[in-house]
């Protein structure tokens, strides 16, 4: 990743954190209920309309009245180590755990008899993710090889894990960019597969679906991809129930990772 004031806060985070702030055109905006206190450091307030108004006025007097590193927030008067720890907080919520935790806050589905798992795989090197990212036969080896690690520490048997490698290493792959609503309407029609006859639940999932692919929407890089490999069938990464032939895998531009998504429904 690039060069930053701020090596110990991934690069991604400080980016929505930048994002937020730029994209404010008032207080009211910047306290939205956003930013919130951080419980690891013991209770108390996090930021208030005094400090939410300086850091407007900083910014619009910045030559081009944008941020453009976590620095220039940093050393304005009142931020200190506890605001920069609520930033983290707020904004350290990766898309994949964000939709995950959506999906079951919103009763869109209920853990009881619904899984859903996700296995986020960062890439530090940024030459590295895009080589992958940008070149689908290299997705694949990755996914492979993901897969292969993933089979192994779940104990899933020699037969079962060599049907799931076939199918990655077999299956035609679907492709969705979030430059469009595409990718979000492919992965809310995989989940509507689940049970389709519950078509009073599509409006639902389509609405968490769409808030993951805009998870980023206001930094940059802010492209998501959505590739669905055909066919895939789970044989025991998470106990078989009822789940579509495919496994989604998201390639995230904004936090340089690569995403595995498998779920089942036990009806």
């Amino acid at each position: 990743m690039s060069t930053t004031s701020h090596p110990d806060i991934p690069l991604w985070i400080q980016n929505r954190i930048i994002g937020f702030f730029n994209r404010a055109r008032n207080v009211d905006m910047i306290l939205d209920g956003t930013i919130r206190d951080d419980p690891a450091d013991g209770p108390g307030k996090t930021m208030g309309r005094t400090l939410a108004a300086r850091i407007l006025r900083v910014r619009n007097e910045l030559p081009r009245r944008r941020f453009s590193d976590l620095a220039e927030i940093d050393r304005i008067a009142g931020v200190g180590t506890g605001t920069l720890q609520d930033l983290v907080y707020s904004f350290g919520v990766s898309a994949a755990e964000a939709f995950r935790g959506s999906m079951y806050e919103s009763g869109t589905i209920y853990e009881g008899n619904w899984a859903l798992e996700f296995f986020r795989f960062p890439l530090e090197d940024q030459q590295e993710f895009e080589s992958i990212a940008r070149d689908e036969k290299e997705l694949r080896q990755f996914v492979l090889e993901k897969l292969t690690d993933l089979l192994q520490e779940r104990s899933v048997g020699a037969k079962a894990a060599e049907a799931m490698l076939t199918d990655i290493r077999t299956a035609y792959i679907d492709q969705y960019s979030n430059s469009t609503p595409a990718a979000a309407y492919a992965l809310a029609l995989w989940f509507y597969e689940f049970d389709a006859d519950n078509w009073f639940s599509w409006e639902r999932i389509q609405q968490q679906t769409i808030a993951y692919f805009e998870h980023n929407a206001s930094t940059y890089p802010w492209l998501m991809d959505l590739y669905l490999f055909k066919g895939f069938r789970n044989k025991g990464i998470i106990p078989s129930g009822i789940c579509p032939e495919d496994l989604p895998v998201v390639v995230n531009w904004a936090e340089q990772t690569i995403t595995l998504w498998v779920s089942a429904l036990y009806d």
